[in-house]
């Protein structure tokens, strides 16, 4: 009955989208706009635990992209700093009109190159317990305890980082914050997401796995501390993504049924009410004291306002910098900027926020941020990135078609790779965690960050700590048979 219904939803939606087209009708395209964000969360209620990290991005690519416009749309919102129709930055309707048609593209493409993607058989020989010699048990005991060890640096400087935009601000956090801890403690705070990555990776056991993803979702709690709403949100929805995806792998135990869903729902309005206070707070503003319903759209509102870059992508393409590809600015970036490079090159680096970054750099954002208002942005302000409105400034529609397409095949083989073995599992949480930041991130972000130095140092040591452990207990078992012999 639902296959039915999202193929209705799916007709008419791309009815809608034509007939918008024809009559260059804009509240049109914003429908058939909605009706495809409607139908791919439908595709993913198909099959939730199999498809749960393509509704999880559907989320996301609403929140960034659309919710902004959804609410201008269908409320009596006002912003009395932006008097234009759909909240955007433009009132050229040529510049909005290729925005939607961007928009539903993109949407489209990412649901073809997901159902490409076959996921229905699972490996049931995912954990035979060992891995390359060494006992997963001792995997799982090394990266536990790694993560729990590295959580208190986390800790350490998530509280200094409060403590720092508590004096200068929020924006200063990004500009002028440097730790005062040693160099070393700021690194093993790095490390703690991977180790928790390659300890869940292990496929341990529901009750095993409480105290782990509560330390977890309480450091994304602490860091709102900052300010920083991004990484409760993520934290919290990649605990989600895991519960679901544990129930595929696990048939003894229900990770993620009824009952928890109940408790995301009810959680969901306090939720919204306390990332908006956050919003407020870090730009000492007195928490408002709206209705609720006026806070559900002050919050989609002010998250939405991503979608103005895909507009900056056409307003400002002649004052960008003509030789930068952005969309592999963060590759780019990784070859010039890494130690060997530097050492062996003379290759300018350039400091994120400064003039030349902006000027001369590969990021989308630091270019947008300072043609737009340079003051501010030399300050610490940053408009942020967008994969897709980088995709259209780089290689126009058919960016936008083959990169969604390929997108759509990434978020699929996500899952598969969760299902063959500790290393896939542990790829698929890490590069999930960054991909849902995608609508409002570069590009290639996911890649760079996955398989940065700090978590292969990670999954080196607790593999080496792994195989010092495994050693220890079979020379031990060793001594005490020859002991008895």
């Amino acid at each position: 009955m639902l296959k039915v219904l999202r193929y209705i939803i799916l007709f008419f939606a791309i009815s809608l989208f034509v007939i918008g087209v024809i009559f260059n009708d804009l509240y049109i395209l914003l429908t058939s706009i909605c009706g495809l964000l409607i139908h791919n969360l439908c595709y993913s209620l198909e099959n939730f635990n199999k498809r749960i990290i393509f509704f999880a991005f559907n989320i996301t690519f609403f929140t960034f992209l659309v919710g902004r416009l959804v609410v201008k749309t269908i409320s009596d919102y006002v912003d009395i700093y932006n008097k234009n129709k759909f909240g955007l930055e433009f009132s050229n309707d040529q510049v909005i009109w290729n925005i939607f048609i961007v928009l539903f593209t993109s949407l489209l493409f990412l649901f073809i190159g997901y159902s490409c993607i076959k996921n229905n058989n699972s490996n049931q020989n995912y954990n035979k317990g060992v891995f390359k010699g060494i006992r997963i048990q001792t995997i799982a005991f090394a990266s536990k305890y790694l993560f729990y060890i590295t959580s208190i640096f986390n800790f350490l400087i998530i509280l200094e980082q409060a403590r720092f935009t508590d004096q200068a601000g929020y924006t200063e956090l990004y500009s002028s914050y440097s730790s005062s801890y040693p160099y070393f403690i700021v690194k093993f705070a790095e490390m703690s997401s991977a180790a928790l990555f390659m300890f869940l990776a292990t496929l341990p056991t529901k009750s095993k796995s409480i105290i782990p993803l509560t330390l977890y979702f309480f450091i994304g709690t602490i860091s709102l501390l900052v300010g920083n709403r991004n990484e409760f949100v993520l934290n919290l929805l990649i605990i989600i993504i895991y519960l679901c995806l544990r129930n595929i792998t696990d048939k003894h135990e229900k990770w993620f049924g009824k009952k928890e869903i109940l408790i995301c729902i009810s959680a969901f309005p306090f939720l919204i009410l306390l990332l908006n206070a956050i919003s407020y707070i870090r730009v000492d503003r007195g928490v408002s004291s709206a209705s609720f319903l006026y806070t559900i759209n002050d919050f989609f509102y002010k998250q939405g306002v991503s979608v103005n870059l895909i507009g900056f992508a056409q307003t400002l393409a002649n004052q960008l910098p003509n030789e930068t590809v952005y969309t592999f600015g963060r590759i780019i970036d990784f070859i010039r900027n890494n130690i060997i490079t530097q050492s062996l090159f003379d290759i300018p680096k350039y400091l994120p926020q400064t003039v030349e970054s902006a000027l001369h750099g590969n990021s989308f954002a630091d270019s947008v941020s300072y043609i737009l208002s340079p003051n501010r942005y030399l300050n610490g302000w940053g408009y942020g990135s967008s994969y897709v409105a980088e995709l259209f400034i780089d290689f126009g529609y058919l960016g936008i078609i083959v990169g969604n397409f390929v997108l759509g095949n990434i978020l699929a083989l996500m899952t598969r790779l969760f299902e063959n073995g500790i290393i896939g599992a542990w790829i698929c949480l890490t590069m999930t965690r960054l991909l849902l930041y995608a609508p409002r991130d570069t590009a290639t972000s996911f890649i760079v960050t996955s398989f940065s130095l700090i978590n292969i140092l990670t999954i080196v040591l607790i593999l080496l700590s792994a195989v010092i452990l495994d050693n220890t207990v079979k020379r031990s078992k060793l001594g005490k048979l020859n002991h008895i012999n």
